[in-house]
């Protein structure tokens, strides 16, 4: 956790942590006040005001209320109805490792499931149907499933301009920026060949995706890696947030060593079977301990005992 930051490893044993942040550089401070939290369940860390802030358990992606500093925190790459901040990534992960807060660490991981109807007055025509969202702790990383379907569309065209991280959008129309373009080919493929399963991913950000035409339903997955939640200005997370200025020059990426294609999708997948398999199991022990009670007391009640 200090291996970047000895100098901020050193003064975390002063009493006056505020005091002691401000003897250190400006580019340190955040990740100094994410050291400070890390262990502190009832707090995070905040960027903007590079302080910390005491939890709200009203502060949920599904709530959509974040406390006014944090604007310009949220992604806006996952849709109106999940507002998904590094605060949440960063408790979430806290509690499931510090085993607290398990009541909120399961609002936190809650799923969400958004459906829009034509002709309802939020309705934006283009936009998906269905959106679903499926956020889930893998080997010690906050990772989130989105599906999005799009219902009874006659043209691909129809389909409203959207983006899947800082780098992907559909339809593409940065034609300057090579290999940017893939996730609108794949869009273009899916749909001419309805039945198979096209698969991809970002080359800048930890993303996986998978794309399906299947009768009148398109249907778009996607899987994400949001990292460990250390620090809301470490590249995991800012990778897929970005900076406040033009999106596509800010230069964030990851090393492509850093993302094995499909891995996010894999991990996720068998997290998702494993977790199936504890709940069967759990289900089975349960009902097998019924059983015994119940023959122990019809044995009793026959006097067999």
């Amino acid at each position: 956790m200090f291996s970047r930051t000895c100098r901020a490893g050193r003064i975390l044993t002063q009493r006056n942590w505020k005091d002691a942040s401000l003897a250190l550089p400006e580019s340190e401070q955040i990740s100094f006040w994410a050291a400070v939290a890390y262990k502190l369940p009832n707090h995070w860390v905040c960027a903007r005001c590079c302080a910390l802030h005491e939890t709200d358990r009203s502060d949920t992606p599904q709530s959509q209320q974040s406390p006014p500093c944090q604007q310009g925190e949220t992604l806006d790459t996952l849709g109106r109805s999940y507002k998904l901040r590094h605060t949440h990534i960063e408790l979430a992960l806290k509690f499931r490792r510090l085993g607290t807060n398990t009541a909120y660490l399961s609002e936190l991981l809650e799923p969400c499931e958004y459906r829009a109807y034509r002709g309802a007055g939020s309705w934006k025509s283009g936009s998906p149907n269905v959106t679903i969202h499926m956020p889930r702790i893998v080997e010690g990383r906050f990772c989130l499933q989105v599906i999005k379907e799009f219902h009874g569309y006659a043209f691909l065209h129809e389909i409203r301009s959207f983006r899947i991280c800082r780098h992907q959008l559909f339809p593409w129309w940065y034609w300057g920026i090579r290999d940017w373009g893939a996730f609108e080919k794949n869009m273009e493929a899916a749909w001419h060949h309805p039945g198979n399963v096209y698969d991809g991913h970002c080359q800048c950000c930890p993303v996986d995706y998978s794309i399906l035409r299947d009768e009148d339903v398109l249907r778009v997955t996607l899987w994400y890696d949001f990292g460990t939640g250390k620090s809301p200005r470490d590249l995991e997370w800012m990778v897929h947030l970005g900076d406040e200025t033009d999106i596509y020059s800010n230069g964030l990426y990851v090393n492509v060593k850093d993302h094995d294609p499909g891995s996010i999708r894999k991990s996720f997948q068998q997290s998702s079977f494993n977790h199936m398999a504890r709940g069967l199991l759990r289900g089975i022990t349960l009902r097998s301990r019924k059983l015994c009670r119940t023959a122990r007391e019809v044995m009793m009640a026959h006097k067999l005992v």
